[in-house]
């Protein structure tokens, strides 16, 4: 491994490869979009990211009128991943939603 190379000069090059790595590869601050039926909106990463999986669900069905809906509702995201892969929105553990927002790019709430 090149930052763990006895060469200051080679350890300073992989150190900062490994931090270009990181920053290229994690979602930053883009927003999180957000979809039912025929309406779209943008949602912020940070704020969502602060919330419990359950809050979270919460706000995003405030924010779409749905709070006293009388059928059950879930929410589905859509991963980043290989460009090559299929989209495909699954289901949300609400309890792992800390660990999972920052990999979301999608949301949408189904009936």
């Amino acid at each position: 491994m090149l930052s763990a190379s006895n060469n200051h000069v080679a350890a300073g090059i992989g150190q900062c490869l490994q931090a270009w790595m990181l920053t290229t590869t994690r979602p930053g601050t883009a927003p999180i979009i957000l979809s039912f039926g025929n309406r779209t909106m943008a949602l912020g990463r940070r704020r969502m990211a602060g919330m419990t999986g359950r809050n979270a669900f919460i706000y995003v069905k405030s924010k779409l009128g749905l709070l006293n809906a009388t059928t059950p509702l879930h929410l589905q995201a859509l991963f980043h991943g290989p460009a090559e892969e299929e989209e495909r929105y699954m289901e949300i553990d609400l309890e792992a939603w800390e660990e999972l927002v920052p990999h979301i790019l999608k949301l949408r709430i189904m009936t």
